[in-house]
């Protein structure tokens, strides 16, 4: 506080005001504080004040508890705290800094941990930590372990299982290292196989398998092993060599025969034995059963055709054989003959001769020599009279030669055959009069074959006969003609054409006109078909059409009577003329 005095004035007014001037940090500065005394007439004495101010007090932690000195393992180093601190005149930082102190490994050292407080002005406060840093964990395996204790055999020996570890603090290698201990043969033994897992700081941790080896597994022969068989007395198979392999070592082979005989000198038994042993004494052994026999049958020496095609006529004599068997010299030997062929019957036939051998051990053989004879044909041709086709049947047995069996067959080769043929019965009244088949027109040509056999071979006979209708009388007068007399074209399939029927096989050419109830003419044809009385189904031409369209509906003539006239050319006959009724609908 200040004061003043003034003359006239008895209590003046004071104030003041400050200048701050900063310095080289927060905390040092200048303040120039001026202060004035003014009395009721305006009247003002100044003074200054100079006010210097510094910091020398260094931050202080925030805490009350800072962190302590401590010992951890590799893999526990804490991280640093966060410390903070206050300054009396401004603001404070804490800064932690870490130095490294190396011990006996890479993972035993000294870290000193320094927290350092700083305020504006650079004053400080520090605090040290230290951590002594060390590796007392062994390292670990990561894989399963092998089991401790196996039994193997000694082909089956399993290589060591790649283990790889891991440490608490840094990486860590796996070595492993096998200790045999013999047995009682080359392929019995124990081995002891140690895995070490070593960490950097030389920590180490082990793992200890027992691997019982043993050969429990005999030898096996490499080849086919010969199977039983049997043998031909002559064809007895060598001793097959035989070698074996061991699942751990070496093996031989041995091989021994013995024989049983049987009932005769060529009929025995062999049996084969091979023994396969291996360096620990395991062996395997093989038997075959040869069994020795005779069943080879004869064979023959002599050279002939299996087959022969002869002709009936020219059949060569059996031939001469000669055989030989594997084992015996006294053989058998029984020939027969047969023969296929009957009489009338019409196909060819076989001869078969047979040659059955036996041989001392009855092993039979049968040799075949098969003969294909061909029947020949004797060929005649006949030439029979000409013959009405309404004459009758004709048996044709009657026309062959009088030396001939009759128990052969016809046929048929050429001719209509509306005509039947039944055994040696012809009929030809089965035929009926056509456009083909007219009198006069020079008939139907018939050849007939008879087939049966004559002394051993076949005949062939072919007969030629004509058949003709010149008997016949063919009804082409003016009573014969059928001539419509109503037409009704309405689909029903009946009247559906006009129809000149009853000459049609005379060989006539009609020519027809239609006229209406005027005389128009509506329809002409200079060649119109003709119908037959005895075949249904043939009709005319005309259907009540017209080819003048103006007429009737749709080209069809209306209903009612129409007049007819018709020509037949070459007939000899007047015209014909009448009413015919069309009737539409």
């Amino acid at each position: 506080m200040a004061t003043a005095i003034d003359n006239c004035d008895s209590n003046p007014i004071i104030t003041f005001s400050d200048v701050r001037t900063d310095g080289a940090c927060s905390g040092t500065y200048t303040i120039t504080r001026t202060w004035t005394a003014t009395d009721a007439c305006g009247n003002f004495t100044s003074a200054d004040q100079i006010i210097s101010t510094s910091d020398t007090t260094a931050p202080t932690f925030d805490q009350t508890s800072l962190p302590i000195d401590i010992v951890v393992e590799c893999n526990a180093i804490p991280a640093s705290e966060i410390i903070t601190a206050s300054d009396n005149c401004g603001l404070a930082v804490v800064t932690v800094e870490d130095i490294r102190t190396d011990g006996s490994c890479d993972y035993n050292y000294i870290i000193t941990r320094t927290y350092t407080a700083i305020d504006e002005c650079g004053l400080t406060n520090t605090h040290v930590q230290t951590i002594t840093v060390q590796d007392t964990i062994p390292p670990t395996f990561v894989e399963t372990l092998p089991l401790a204790n196996i039994v193997v055999e000694c082909d089956t020996i399993p290589t060591a299982e790649i283990l790889t570890a891991i440490d608490s603090c840094g990486p860590a290698i796996v070595n492993v290292s096998d200790t045999r201990t013999d047995g009682n043969c080359p392929n019995s033994y124990i081995l002891t196989r140690t895995w070490t897992a070593t960490d950097e700081c030389g920590l180490t941790t082990t793992h200890t398998q027992r691997i019982v080896v043993q050969d429990t597994t005999p030898p096996e022969f490499v080849e086919d092993l010969p199977r039983d068989t049997t043998a031909e007395c002559d064809s007895i198979p060598e001793v097959s060599s035989l070698t074996a392999t061991d699942n751990c070592g070496n093996a031989t082979v041995t091989a021994t025969e013995t024989k049983t005989n049987g009932d005769c000198p060529n009929n025995y038994i062999l049996t084969r034995t091979w023994i396969a042993t291996d360096e620990c004494g395991l062996t395997t052994s093989h038997i075959q059963i040869i069994t020795v026999q005779d069943t080879s049958a004869p064979e023959t020496i002599t050279t002939f055709d299996d087959v022969l095609n002869v002709s009936c006529t020219d059949i060569p004599d059996a031939p001469e054989l000669q055989f030989l068997d594997n084992c015996s010299t006294n053989l058998s030997v029984v020939f027969n003959e047969t023969n296929s062929f009957e009489e009338n019957v019409f196909i060819d036939y076989q001869i078969i001769r047979t040659w059955t051998v036996r041989d001392e051990c009855n092993n039979e053989a049968i040799f075949t020599q098969t003969l294909n004879v061909t029947l020949d044909e004797i060929y005649s041709e006949l030439v029979a009279p000409d013959r009405c086709f309404d004459e009758g049947v004709i048996n044709l047995n009657d026309l062959i030669s009088g030396t001939l069996n009759i128990d052969g067959s016809w046929e048929v080769l050429e001719g209509n055959t509306d005509a039947t043929l039944e055994g040696s019965i012809f009929d030809p009244t089965k035929l009926e009069l056509s456009e083909d088949f007219l009198p006069d027109d020079g008939g139907i040509d018939y050849r007939f074959r008879y087939t049966t056999t004559d002394n051993g071979c076949i005949s062939i006979t072919e007969i030629i006969m004509n058949i003709h209708a010149d008997c016949v009388v063919l009804p082409c007068g003016e009573n014969d003609i059928v001539i419509s007399k109503a037409i009704t074209p309405n689909g029903d399939g009946y009247n559906e054409t006009f129809d000149i029927a009853g000459i049609d096989l005379c060989g006539f050419v009609a020519e027809v006109k239609i006229f209406n109830r005027w005389g128009a003419l509506v329809y002409e044809s200079n060649n119109y078909t003709l119908g037959s009385i005895e075949t249904s189904g043939a009709f005319g031409d005309w259907d009540g059409s017209s080819p003048r369209s103006s007429i009737g509906t749709a080209g069809k003539l209306p209903n009612g009577t129409y007049y007819y006239i018709i020509k037949l050319r070459n007939s000899g006959l007047s015209p014909l003329t009448g009413p015919v009724y069309l009737g539409t609908k």
